[in-house]
């Protein structure tokens, strides 16, 4: 009976990083991904804090070369802009040797993580699904699943790391993984045009603000762009339109995305809706387990958290176990430190995107954050936004804090902009609702969508 050090299940960031970390200081690791690479995926901004992973992977020069440069980040209240420059850091920002990242294809990136660890020696099997843990006297030691030609098979490991993301396998299985409140929904294609910004030319990632969503707008080729939005269930089935008709409605209304492309745009892939943009899973390690990437938690794309902290996760678990005893089961207790640090970045980040959706809800936060642009305020949110988060938590919770207080003292004043407006995207009370096959297909999609981490495909 063969025993590898490592089984990791998925092989995205999180999973293909901790691969070639632990392949490369000679551990038998075996990866278990489900699809076949290159293949579609959302999350196409990465920050600053990301790039001295590339340098330890030895990928930079292939990111440098595939990807465009970004600069920052914008953000748009209203008519008011609010901007974060990399190279605008605090003194203290671990980024301030690279004050850049990239805008990706994540088809394309996350093929340059899995061929480095493959190229590192990891075991990459595709096309192989996980069905089941195997677990012997309450300790997780293998998993079992199926392959592309249905052919069942197991694979014991010392140690099994969930890097399955969303789905996160084994905490689901367990009963340990949480569906955050309020639940939102993300709807997103890819569209060719030329640019109508100059920021959005120059691989700046710009967003846009409306009432408790958003939405985005960012380069990925010399004519092609990531265009999507993030809102709550409630309020897409409110709007009564299918995901398309909401995005093609979204891309002529909105602001930055109408101001943003050339007239003549046109969507070129289907559009997409993934469910659960926000889960967490209880316990992030167990007897014989541990959970990275997403499959430990997901809190909200806003601020492109998701990609460093699946690499950062990776990594850390990859150095407690290569630095560990071989040749004999890893004991849960190593990753007490692990799961502390995580859940530091998990409630730093969770502050931030809370004061982020309490200023889409409250002009009067959006008013304060504008007042506050320049200077020291700036310099700490950039550091924060860049990847520097459990090191600016203080920071972070006095902008949570202020935001609740404003907000309540000083509220919305929603003829400002109908994007500010709690009804902002409902059906009219005078409008039909028009049920089609297809509006009944999606919401029965979009259903699924939200109880696990599949992506719906429209194509029309």
């Amino acid at each position: 009976m063969v025993q590898h050090d490592v089984v990791i299940l998925g092989g995205g960031p999180a999973g293909s990083t901790a691969a070639t970390l632990l392949a490369s200081r000679g551990l038998d690791v075996v990866v278990l991904e489900k699809d076949h690479f290159p293949r579609f995926h959302i999350g196409e901004s990465l920050l600053p804090a990301t790039v001295t992973m590339f340098e330890r992977l030895q990928v930079h020069e292939q990111i440098r070369t595939a990807f465009i440069h970004k600069p920052g980040g914008k953000w748009l209240y209203g008519s008011e802009e609010v901007t974060g420059d990399f190279s605008r850091s605090d003194r203290k920002a671990t980024f301030r040797n690279t004050p850049y990242s990239y805008l990706v294809r994540r088809s394309v990136f996350d093929d340059i993580l899995i061929k480095r660890s493959a190229a590192a020696g990891a075991n990459v099997r595709f096309g192989f699904e996980v069905r089941d843990t195997i677990v012997e006297d309450g300790r997780v030691v293998g998993v079992m699943g199926v392959d592309d030609h249905g052919e069942s098979s197991t694979t014991r490991a010392r140690l099994v790391i969930d890097a399955t993301g969303l789905r996160a396998f084994v905490p689901a299985s367990m009963g340990l993984r949480k569906v955050t409140k309020p639940q939102r929904m993300g709807i997103y294609a890819q569209f060719e045009a030329q640019p109508g910004r100059a920021d959005v030319e120059e691989g700046w990632f710009t967003g846009q603000m409306f009432y408790d969503g958003w939405t985005w707008l960012l380069k990925l080729s010399a004519d092609q762009y990531s265009v999507g939005a993030v809102m709550t269930v409630d309020r897409f089935r409110r709007s009564g339109q299918s995901p398309s008709e909401l995005l093609d409605r979204l891309v002529k209304e909105n602001r930055l995305l109408d101001a943003g492309m050339s007239p003549g745009r046109k969507r070129v892939s289907d559009t997409m809706v993934t469910g659960n943009m926000g889960s967490s899973s209880s316990r992030l390690s167990g007897n014989g387990w541990v959970a990275i990437g997403d499959a430990a938690f997901f809190i909200d794309p806003c601020y492109s958290s998701g990609v460093h902290l699946a690499m950062k996760s990776g990594a850390a678990v990859a150095d407690l176990v290569a630095d560990s005893a071989a040749d004999s089961p890893i004991p849960e207790s190593l990753f007490g430190q692990y799961e502390v640090e995580m859940r530091q970045h998990e409630n730093s980040v969770h502050h931030m995107v809370d004061a982020f959706y309490l200023a889409t809800r409250h002009t009067s936060v959006q008013k304060m954050v504008t007042a506050l642009q320049g200077g020291w305020f700036s310099r700490k949110f950039v550091t924060f936004v860049g990847g520097d988060f459990s090191a600016n938590s203080a920071f972070i919770s006095r902008v949570h804090l202020y935001s609740r207080i404003v907000g309540s003292l000083f509220g919305n004043d929603c003829s400002r902009d109908e994007a500010n407006h709690p009804e902002y995207l409902h059906r009219s009370p005078q409008e039909p609702e028009i049920v089609t096959s297809d509006s009944v297909a999606d919401e029965t999609s979009v259903g699924e969508a939200l109880a696990g981490d599949s992506i719906l495909q429209q194509s029309s």
